[in-house]
């Protein structure tokens, strides 16, 4: 695994920037020649933002599974299956839904977002500091390459850069603010205190905002990348394993379940199974691929 740090340039994602890239990508690759808009000299100009910001763009549509990019002569960035569903969806980012969707983007992104994975997936405190996460995350890299020398700073640059995707900006509350991030619209998490008293605190999903089919398209995603034929799967797997919904959500096997209940009662084609098996709790999931999912998802949340 190939780690990497601040290649956000300090910048966090900004609301309208994922639609203003997806909409640049979409408007270069339709040209007669496609071209990657994002290493324009005049990209700057041509998106109405700054050198740096453009280089964190083009990082961000990346990382939240949005767009990939591809060796075509040159490097050509184009959307994938999922950025193509929101770029006809929800090109503004209004569904929740699709805010969980790039969430569980960046928790999976081990090698383009790492800070992300590690937090969600390896750190997940209840209440922390600054300091608490920088340090922990350091330890963290030692043990997972310990050849590899990161720069505290850059630690710490991406440690504050996660805290302002997620969490709400204090200084304006107007929901026409441009600074503050998208995702912070999930309630991931919240401050309290300030000064050398500051902490933060990783807050429960509210589940009755969560659609199951978000839930299910992670459960069935996982089971693809994680190499598994069989539509069995441990509860205690879904709540403990890395980049799965008990991760990415912050759920606990009381919430699990009544997602389970809800996405059973609103799609019984999407059903899952409960099975208990020598004292185990198995699921038997449907035999459905991830992008149907979506597609039923965008198809019956219409914004």
């Amino acid at each position: 695994m190939s780690l990497s740090f601040a290649k956000h340039e300090t910048f966090y994602i900004r609301e309208g920037w994922l639609f203003k890239g997806m909409s640049a990508i979409q408007e270069a690759y339709q040209a007669d020649e496609p071209y990657n808009i994002f290493l324009e000299k005049d990209a700057p100009e041509r998106l109405g933002m700054g050198r740096n910001m453009v280089r964190a763009l083009r990082f961000w549509v990346q990382a939240t599974g949005l767009a990939e990019e591809y060796y075509e002569g040159r490097l050509i960035p184009r959307l994938t299956n999922f950025g193509e569903l929101v770029w006809q969806h929800d090109p503004y980012l209004e569904d929740e839904g699709t805010l969980w969707l790039l969430h569980y983007a960046l928790t999976c992104s081990q090698e383009q977002a790492t800070c992300w994975y590690w937090f969600f997936n390896h750190f997940s405190p209840i209440s922390f500091t600054d300091k608490q996460a920088v340090e922990s995350l350091g330890n963290w890299v030692i043990n997972a390459e310990s050849d590899r020398k990161v720069a505290k700073s850059s630690l710490k640059k991406d440690v504050a850069c996660l805290l302002r995707t997620y969490l709400p900006d204090k200084q304006n509350s107007n929901p026409e603010n441009l600074r503050e991030s998208p995702l912070a619209r999930l309630g991931i998490l919240s401050q309290f205190g300030d000064g050398a008293q500051r902490r933060y605190q990783w807050q429960q999903a509210d589940v009755t905002k969560l659609n199951p089919l978000i839930l299910l398209y992670v459960i069935i995603d996982q089971q693809r990348v994680k190499g598994r034929d069989s539509n069995e799967v441990r509860l205690s797997q879904l709540l403990q394993e890395p980049m799965n919904v008990g991760h990415v959500f912050n759920l606990t096997t009381a919430m699990l379940s009544d997602q389970i209940a809800s996405l059973n009662k609103e799609h019984p084609d999407f059903g899952v199974r409960f099975v208990r098996t020598a004292g185990l709790d198995q699921l038997t999931l449907p035999d459905v691929e991830p992008q149907e999912i979506l597609i039923r998802y965008y198809e019956t949340n219409q914004i």
